[in-house]
């Protein structure tokens, strides 16, 4: 998802620009009314793993409650914190 236009703007009038992407997420309900959070597209150039070591950093900073649980449906893999 692209965030603005002003770095489109910028790219044709100036020939340099910023465009910012953003991940496509959605909050869903689970079973005990507990919720979680599923990405369903990254932007490019976004390392997964990195990523998934940023949320880990999040839980022990405790600025998220639960510990997440992470799952790939493209390559099969999972990991839980």
């Amino acid at each position: 998802m692209v965030c603005g236009r002003d770095g489109f703007t910028d790219a044709y009038q100036t020939g340099r620009g910023r465009v910012v992407m953003r991940a496509l997420a959605a909050v869903e309900e689970r079973e005990g009314g507990r919720e979680r959070i599923v990405v369903s597209e990254l932007p490019f150039m976004v390392n997964k793993a990195r990523l998934i070591e940023n949320i880990a950093e999040l839980v022990r900073d405790k600025k998220i409650e639960e510990s997440p649980t992470c799952a790939t449906n493209r390559t099969g893999t999972a990991c839980a914190s």
